[in-house]
């Protein structure tokens, strides 16, 4: 009869320790969200060189716009304006400044543009880069517009560039 009990005990715990290991093959739901693609924009007129961005970032994941720019002069703004929304107007308010991020360098800056980042909404925006003789806007196509009016000169394309959101960049999230 003890044998038989022992026999019983081996038996549960057999079955026990199966079922455990069974337990292990849990389902586990796919992520809702499609792999993040970047896109890169290359400059070759002024100082900035190329911009990296997320298309379709991830909502509540960073929005990393990197920036490398060169130049002969000191760079003392490298900046982002954006609009968010299905209509983008140009709002001097609306700007980062990467020369006030951690990150920024002679080189290049990292902005994250998180908190303009809204599921389903499409977030546009341009890059600014300031020298003493210039400011450079630079479009989503490889474009370059410059004002070098604080430096003397007498080219101002700022206003229309700004005015037309066409040229901007675009990344809606997820």
């Amino acid at each position: 009869m003890k044998n038989i009990k022992y026999l019983l005990v081996m038996i549960i715990a057999l079955t026990t320790t199966f079922s455990c290991v069974e337990d292990e093959n849990v389902y586990v739901e796919p992520s809702p969200w499609v792999a993040v693609t970047t896109k890169t924009v290359n400059y070759t007129q002024g100082p900035l060189k190329t911009v990296n961005f997320p298309n379709n970032p991830i909502p509540g994941d960073a929005v990393n716009v990197v920036l490398a720019y060169v130049s002969a002069e000191p760079i003392l703004e490298a900046r982002i304006y954006f609009a968010i929304g299905d209509n983008p107007v140009y709002v001097k308010a609306n700007k980062i400044g990467g020369e006030d991020d951690p990150s920024f360098t002679q080189t290049g800056v990292t902005i994250n543009m998180k908190d303009q980042s809204q599921s389903g909404v499409k977030t546009s925006f341009y890059v600014r880069i300031a020298t003493a003789n210039a400011e450079y806007y630079y479009g989503n196509d490889g474009t370059m517009y410059i004002d070098d009016t604080p430096g003397g000169g007498t080219t101002d394309e700022s206003d229309t560039f700004k005015g037309d959101p066409t040229l901007w960049n675009v990344f809606i999230a997820q």
